[in-house]
């Protein structure tokens, strides 16, 4: 088998309408997917953003909010999903006008198999976090800005600062991208363009920063302080480079890697590619000293690795093999994966969400329920069953949204189905569909000061 042959389409017609029909396939089986898998857990919390439009939250800048919003006015609950499939879609449009190879055409069967093998990529296909709009943003950023190296305007200046706003609305890291593209062409400096870019991008950020000065900067404490680890661990460090796999795939990464490194900055903007690849991996390599880093930051890392591993691929015979079956196999794996999360009944944190909620109204009725220590199980639950529900955080535990929300005004002073409560001291208990059990309590006039006076450690 000449595996070369069978990444290589000789007709550009032919590779033309193969992209198409595969961006839509994509399209539409990321909408299924959307529809009818479950959420994951911080996804609840997100249709919070939504039903509380702001200009800033206390774990993230507003964009994943406005897409679910966006979403839920076009289909109505069964939309919140819907701008993954969406903005994945067209990432993927974006990052293939991004890539300057110039035999793309002959060989998009590269590309498509990328695609499909790269484990985030699928997952942000139909799960919808911030991380979804920042990886859509970063491909149509950088778009624009290859545009904007052949050909320099007003026009092209504003829209790229448009997308860097998109890209700091959607989530901090967008501005570790704009920083590393800058250092790779330190000549932006010099360009009068560049600066109405700027301009741009500082005028349509501003009401967030607006945002973040009235309520005395919540999200820049939590995420430079509060999650500072108290002191280093190594396996923050040892777990980095596993978790790499995870994110950019086991096959596809080492590629990635090799590629990259091989590689020489021919033009600007794989000068800048290169930087934002080794920028990102290096940068949260270094926060692994500082705490715990999530896989998912380094995910904006997939555009410049694509960009790079598609043309080394298929350089000889022997890369082309370990290329084929490498994405062959993790995509088989993937699209088991996703096959599995629409089977329904499976006893997985993806699975059954609806009879979780379910359970829980069953005892408290038309009752606000308060949960302890959880932003996600009230969201989940509000998303369910269009049911009041709040968060009590104890003393040691982190802020979070619902602290901003004034949902607390509507439940002070009234009966609320307290979970969450010590087994111990408990007197009642919902068994849920995981088999895990919630202990709670009735609460007949709800003061959050009163629950604090209460607050016991070792509860579940």
């Amino acid at each position: 088998m000449n595996a070369l042959n069978l990444l290589t389409t000789r007709d550009k017609s032919v590779a033309k309408r193969r992209f198409w029909v595969f961006l839509a396939i994509w399209f539409v089986m990321s909408s299924i997917q959307c529809i009818f898998s479950g959420y994951n857990e911080d996804e609840p919390y997100y249709y919070i953003y939504a039903l509380y439009p702001a200009w800033g939250y206390f774990d993230h800048p507003p964009m994943v909010g406005i897409f679910v919003k966006m979403g839920v006015l076009l289909l109505g609950k069964i939309g919140v999903r819907l701008f993954a499939a969406v903005s994945s879609t067209v990432f993927l449009w974006a990052v293939w006008r991004v890539l300057e190879y110039k035999e793309k055409w002959r060989y998009v069967n590269v590309y498509i198999l990328l695609a499909l093998s790269l484990p985030m990529v699928n997952v942000y296909g139909f799960i919808l976090v911030p991380d979804a709009p920042l990886l859509l943003f970063s491909a149509l950023f950088l778009y624009v800005y290859k545009r904007f190296l052949y050909s320099r305007s007003v026009t092209r200046a504003v829209l790229m600062g448009l997308l860097a706003a998109a890209m700091l609305y959607s989530k901090y890291h967008g501005a570790l991208l704009l920083l590393l593209v800058i250092l790779s062409n330190l000549q932006l400096l010099r360009n009068k363009y560049f600066y109405i870019a700027l301009l741009v991008a500082g005028l349509c950020f501003m009401p967030h920063v607006v945002w973040q000065i009235e309520n005395d900067f919540p999200s820049l404490k939590y995420h430079l302080v509060q999650r500072s680890a108290k002191s280093y661990r190594f396996l923050y460090t040892w777990e980095y480079p596993l978790n790499q796999l995870a994110v950019l795939g086991p096959f596809t990464l080492p590629m990635m890697l090799i590629a990259v490194f091989k590689s020489k900055a021919r033009t600007t903007l794989s000068s800048a590619m290169r930087f934002i690849f080794w920028g990102f991996l290096g940068f949260f390599l270094l926060m692994t000293f500082k705490g715990h880093v999530e896989p998912h930051w380094t995910i904006v890392a997939v555009i410049p690795g694509v960009y790079f591993c598609h043309p080394w691929a298929v350089q000889n015979e022997t890369r082309a093999r370990f290329f084929l079956f490498g994405t062959l196999f993790a995509a088989v794996l993937i699209f088991i994966a996703r096959i599995l999360l629409l089977i329904p009944g499976l006893p997985t944190p993806y699975h059954n969400q609806d009879k979780w909620a379910a359970a829980i109204e069953e005892v408290a009725g038309d009752n606000p329920v308060v949960f302890r220590d959880s932003y996600q199980k009230p969201s989940m639950y509000i998303l369910k069953t269009d049911k009041t529900a709040w968060t009590y955080n104890s003393p040691t535990r982190r802020s979070n949204q619902y602290d901003f929300l004034p949902i607390i005004d509507s439940i002070n002073g009234k009966k609320v189905l307290y979970l969450g409560e010590n087994p111990q001291t408990a007197t009642l208990g919902i068994i849920t569909p995981d088999g895990d059990t919630l202990h709670g309590r009735w609460i007949e006039n709800f003061c959050v000061d009163s629950v604090r006076v209460d607050d016991t450690s070792g509860l579940k």
